[in-house]
This record gives structure tokens, sequence and C-alpha cells, in this order.
């Protein structure tokens, strides 16, 4: 008898276990997938050169997304060590980054107009506000 109920037992385990084993199969295909239509949609060779590196607007935008609060600390500063990296991603010339910084101390209302914990493309609103910032201040690049 306790022959029988341990086989049962050892059986309904093997049962659960090979179930379990078929859902691990199906969220790795779920994962694998959703990764995968991510970068179908993102066309994710238009982040990176030939040579394998990321671009240089991607690199803001990626900086942005990584240092957008403490970057809009010190923006409403006028300076610190975001907004001198930020500048240095942007080309501006060292002699230049407190005109920079003041620049982003000015607009800041403008740039850091929405909260990333509201807005999870805040980040890139502020780089396409500050684009065409430097556009109209080209100055500050050259």
């Amino acid at each position: 008898m306790q022959y029988k109920m341990s086989s049962r037992i050892l059986a309904v385990c093997g049962v659960v276990a090979f179930v379990m084993s078929l859902t691990a199969c199906n969220t790795t295909k779920a994962t694998v997938d959703t990764t995968v239509k991510f970068f179908s949609s993102t066309s994710p060779d238009s982040m990176f050169t030939a040579d394998g590196l990321v671009e240089e607007k991607e690199k803001i935008n990626f900086f942005a997304g990584v240092a957008y609060e403490n970057l809009r600390q010190e923006a409403a500063a006028g300076s610190g060590q975001y907004v001198t990296s930020l500048a240095v991603l942007y080309g501006v010339p060292t002699a230049k980054h407190e005109a920079f910084g003041r620049l982003l101390q000015q607009r800041h209302a403008e740039l850091f107009a929405a909260n990333l914990n509201e807005d999870n493309r805040a980040h890139l609103k502020m780089v396409t506000a500050l684009n065409s910032e430097m556009e109209s201040s080209a100055s500050l690049i050259h």
C-alpha cells in the first residue's frame, strides 16, 4: 500500500515538473518575442555605428534618460558634473561650458517641463527642446 502511494506521489511530482518546464519554455519564448519586437520596432541598427559603437545622438538620449533627475537639479543651478557631461556630449568646447550651463538654467522650465515619473519620454522631450536651443545658439558649439 505504501509502495503504491509513493509511486503516485512520484508520478504527480513528475507531471508537475513537466508542466512547469513547459511553462518556463513559454515564458522564455514570450520574453524573446517581446525583445525581438522591441528591437524590430526601434531599428537598433540606427542606434549604432558600423563599428558597433553607440551613435552620438543616442549617447545624448541614453545619458538624458539615466541622469534626467540629476540634470534637472543641476540645470536649475546652471552647473554641475551632469551639466558638464551633457555639454561634452553636445561637443561644447570647455571654454563655453559655463554659457551652456546658463542656457540650461535660463530655459529650465521649457527643457524640464515634464516629470520622468509621470512621463517616461520626458528625457527625449528635453533632448528635442535642447537640440532646438543648440541650433539657435550655434555659438556654443563653435
